[in-house]
């Protein structure tokens, strides 16, 4: 029989009837175990959006309706779990409903509005896990006994990455349970140099730009100086993350998903594409978005053709332009791939039929204010852009 772990929280404001949430929770569940949090009340809007990230239309009335005290975390274990379609802030999704209708019914019975909190699939438990405890729903399964000892254990922290990343380990964990990723090239040196002289970024691909920023926790020196790009503070380092997504025509949209669905977990513990993808994507990336190979791609490639056992390619070969991009024409063809610059593909993949879709898509199930929070946040990527391609470009990166 498959189990589930699900999270509970209870705001300050709900827990003048937290004797009655923590008995009917265990009515319904195994509680695993309970946790009192204290947020710093300077960061706990701060610590809401990160939480909620792009579903969280309105932080200061969140903080309204839940208090900015301390509020319980109820780890439960859903011994006997069901699926079905609920409405969510995401639309209609496949949903763990005994957690779903039980938070419905506690929502009704403290008279409506969000003062509790419950994941609605494992996906999310683990999401919320790991940013309040900083260990993921996989090592709390494994090193926690069944039964909850009745002692509320004490918590005074904000959400882990809140002030920056303590290191690399540290901010991959929390990563790979709270984001679909892959880091599509450079991480060779990982961890002992994350970005160098030529590589002064981390390409990071996705398939939701909208929450990632927030679990990064993304910021720029001064609020609102669009100017300047965010960064992530990653131990000693400002880095600056170059985020791309599904559908944003840097690879074929089928592609980007291909990449994503057959990535790999690297030895240094971060999501990376498996060989051949990295190959073609790396081969595509020089020719098409840099137009020059740089000596060290050079390397890259012809030390990864052996072990992909490409034939009739030579270190002369990585020369040729003309040749390359025959090579990669032969597999794009065999993949079904398009070139995202070509008439066919900027037929299939409209950009305005698209944002239409994406538009309507987004308040229909998330509301008018998410879909202004998306228009501004592309508003705000796209302008950087613009600033980039005036510098003088460098092709070694």
């Amino acid at each position: 029989m498959n189990e589930e772990l699900h999270v509970f929280i209870i705001w300050e404001n709900a827990r003048k009837k937290e004797d009655y949430l923590l008995k009917s929770i265990s009515e319904k569940f195994n509680i695993f175990d309970v946790y009192e949090i204290s947020w710093s009340p300077e960061n706990f809007a701060k610590n809401l959006k990160r939480f909620y990230g792009a579903n969280l239309p309105r932080p200061l009335r969140k903080t309204s309706e839940c208090g900015i005290g301390s509020f319980l975390l109820v780890i439960v274990n859903d011994t006997n779990p069901k699926h079905g379609m609920r409405r969510t802030s995401n639309g209609m999704q496949s949903v763990n409903t005994n957690v779903y209708d039980g938070k419905m019914e506690y929502r009704n019975n403290l008279g409506g509005g969000y003062p509790i909190h419950g994941s609605i699939h494992e996906k999310e438990a683990d999401h919320d896990l790991t940013l309040l405890l900083g260990k993921n729903l996989k090592d709390i399964r494994n090193n926690h006994s069944e039964v909850w000892n009745g002692k509320i254990k004490e918590i005074k922290s904000d959400l882990i990455g809140t002030n920056g990343w303590k290191d690399f380990q540290q901010f991959f964990y929390v990563l790979n349970s709270t984001a679909n990723y892959v880091i599509l090239r450079n991480f060779e040196q990982f961890p002992n140099k994350i970005i160098s002289d030529k590589h002064k970024d981390i390409d990071i691909l996705t398939d939701d730009f909208l929450q990632l920023p927030y679990i990064l926790n993304q910021r720029r020196p001064k609020e609102n100086e669009y100017r300047v790009p965010p960064t992530v503070k990653i131990g000693n380092q400002d880095i600056l993350f170059d985020i791309r997504y599904v559908g944003d025509r840097y690879y074929d949209e089928k592609w980007s998903k291909a990449i994503l669905n057959r990535r790999v977990l690297s030895p240094d513990g971060l999501f990376i594409p498996c060989l051949e993808d990295y190959f073609y994507s790396l081969l595509y990336h020089a020719i098409i978005h840099k137009s020059k190979i740089s000596q060290d791609y050079i390397e890259k490639l012809f030390n990864i053709t052996d072990e992909l056992k490409i034939k009739n390619i030579q270190r002369e070969t990585f020369s040729d332009i003309l040749k390359l991009k025959e090579i990669l024409d032969k597999y794009m063809k065999k993949m079904g791939y398009v070139y995202t610059d070509s008439l066919l593909y900027k037929i299939k993949h409209n950009e305005m039929i698209r944002l239409s879709k994406v538009a309507i898509h987004t308040t229909k199930n998330e509301g008018i204010s998410t879909l202004f929070r998306a228009i501004k946040g592309k508003f705000q990527r796209n302008f950087l852009v613009k600033i980039k391609h005036h510098e003088p470009k460098n092709d070694l990166m």
